[in-house]
């Protein structure tokens, strides 16, 4: 979304009223939870399964098993406009 057209929309929103802010609220929120993934679940009984835990992701990050930066910068881009 060009800079323009987010400044109008701002705008726009500023001008609501409380209700009509706490609607959209409400929707872009609801909105949000639709599309966001869960992370996976992890439970450890000891402080020794955290670490292994740890060393894990560790050696997922060292072995390149990541989504680079760019990528997720881009992403963000292309769904929120930042």
């Amino acid at each position: 979304m060009p800079q323009e057209d987010y400044s109008k929309l701002l705008q726009t929103i500023m001008a609501l009223s409380l209700e009509q802010k706490m609607t959209l609220l409400s929707v872009l929120e609801e909105s949000l939870q639709d599309n966001m993934p869960n992370p996976p679940k992890i439970t450890v009984s000891t402080i020794e399964e955290l670490n292994q835990k740890l060393d894990e992701g560790l050696e997922d990050i060292n072995s390149g098993n990541v989504i680079p930066a760019e990528v997720v910068n881009q992403r963000l881009h292309e769904k929120y406009g930042i």
